[in-house]
């Protein structure tokens, strides 16, 4: 199983915009961070997880030519601000392409998108199929993925365990029957925003998410998700030899 980053940034990047680096160091070119999405490859497989608005860039960028599904984990700006590119890109690739999002996801997609679920958008495109996903078992463009849902903010976000990789973002608690799925990962790719300082704004810092897995055997983490606020190597000297920071483009193999 092959999984690339294609971005490890929070909802505004880093830098954010008026190049604001926060407490980013701007001459460490890991701080340099698009908005969070991961690709899977597994059994001739490939799936999108999340669909920010720096989509396009992202796709061209890992010269990735296709793909079998598309994963949303909720409805906020940076995981579905690339959402309108998915009909052109389904014209490009001469095939409908299937989206997975909660049904609190889709309905939030139909008030910001309305269109895209009226056949409009791009004319003699494949279009786009819906699919409504649940807590469980779900099977994911030929991928046996089990869902969980985390809170975050008011909204849920849709996590999953794959085999012996579990991926969760924009989090701040996790359900017993999480806590179970999460459970004898070999890889665990977890939502960081905050880096080392718990807040209150419905995102995970480092010391909330080692309470959170208390008794839980994971075998290695990456932290995602990563705002201006948190500077990579300051991170990472903070962290156990088992536990890293992520970067956009990296490559992680399970």
């Amino acid at each position: 199983m092959k999984i690339t980053i294609l971005g490890s940034g929070s909802a505004y990047g880093t830098p954010m915009i008026f190049n604001d680096w926060g407490r980013a160091i701007s001459s460490n070119p890991l701080n340099m961070r698009l908005r969070a999405s991961i690709f899977l490859e597994d059994e001739n497989k490939r799936l999108l997880v999340d669909a920010g608005p720096d989509l396009r860039e992202q796709i061209n960028r890992e010269n990735i030519t296709d793909f079998d599904a598309v994963f949303l984990t909720h409805p906020h700006y940076d995981h579905i601000g690339g959402v309108p590119e998915l009909p052109r890109a389904s014209k490009i690739l001469g095939h409908k392409i299937d989206v997975f999002a909660s049904n609190e996801t889709l309905e939030e997609l139909k008030k910001c998108y309305a269109y895209l679920f009226t056949g409009g958008g791009e004319p003699d495109s494949g279009g786009l199929v819906w699919h409504p996903l649940d807590e469980g078992t779900e099977n994911i463009a030929g991928l046996e993925l089990n869902v969980f849902f985390v809170p975050h903010h008011h909204l849920k976000s849709s996590a999953f365990r794959y085999k012996n990789f579990a991926y969760v973002t924009d989090w701040q608690d996790l359900s017993e029957y999480a806590k179970a799925q999460i459970d004898g990962v070999d890889l665990l790719l977890a939502e960081c925003n905050n880096g080392m300082v718990p807040m209150q704004n419905g995102h995970s810092s480092w010391p909330e998410i080692v309470e959170r897995l208390e008794g839980l055997k994971i075998g290695r983490m990456v932290l995602t998700h990563l705002s201006a606020r948190v500077d990579y190597q300051a991170l990472q000297n903070q962290l156990p030899e088992n536990v890293w920071v992520a970067y956009d483009r990296m490559v992680l193999d399970v």
